[in-house]
């Protein structure tokens, strides 16, 4: 067997893809539409780790076998830039959190262009960029003025360390996972989104869903 020289014919045809917009989402096609997501990641560090990739490329199969079916298909990606994870990452290295999401985003593209994924790169999202939050900040607005956004105190996990609040999975016996401080339980007065006016309508509507059963009962 011939060797198989990744380094070559990997970059070539990354070359190739970017230079003729392989991936692009045609506007206007008359093709079926399909619309492939995946979550943003996170650049609260230098760069990618395993769990990136893993869903991205079920994802990729998935989009590029659509692709093949004659479909149009709208795969992007972008970046979920903001948060006090990232602030904390500048603060440990003494970079200013406008640079150090900068070059970390830049080095999670190198990487994500390095494992060849067919996303399209024309339709980037970067959630710090100002014409991006601005619609963010204008939604919640709409989301206040409809008495869908509320403040209450409720009890939060909070790092001791990172001085932000954790999710339930970002605790592991205890302790922070990303620092290894330990997390307390704080009552706390945040805002709230008021998703339980939309149960129902939620329950209601997985019936027009085709995710597997045991998806929908979760």
């Amino acid at each position: 067997m011939k060797e198989y020289n990744f380094s070559a014919i990997e970059s070539k045809w990354q070359k190739y893809w970017d230079e003729h917009q392989t991936f692009k989402a045609e506007n206007g096609s008359t093709k079926p539409k399909f619309y492939a997501l995946v979550e943003f990641p996170y650049p609260s560090a230098a760069g990618l780790h395993v769990g990136h990739p893993r869903p991205y490329t079920a994802m990729d199969v998935i989009a590029r076998k659509k692709r093949m079916d004659g479909y149009n298909v709208l795969f992007p990606i972008g970046f979920d830039a903001f948060g006090l994870p990232t602030e904390n990452f500048a603060i440990k290295n003494h970079v200013h959190p406008a640079v150090i999401t900068k070059q970390n985003i830049e080095n999670f593209t190198r990487q994500l262009h390095m494992l060849g994924y067919s996303f399209d790169w024309d339709r980037v999202i970067d959630t710090t960029d100002p014409s991006y939050y601005k619609w963010t900040q204008w939604i919640f607005l709409q989301l206040w003025k409809h008495g869908l956004a509320y403040k209450t105190t409720m009890p939060v996990n909070w790092c001791t360390s990172c001085k932000c609040v954790l999710a339930n999975e970002e605790v592991v016996e205890g302790v922070c996972e990303r620092c290894g401080a330990p997390v307390v339980r704080k009552e706390k007065s945040q805002w709230m989104l008021k998703i339980t006016e939309y149960a129902q309508r939620l329950i209601d509507d997985l019936d027009d869903l085709d995710f597997i059963e045991r998806v929908k009962i979760q």
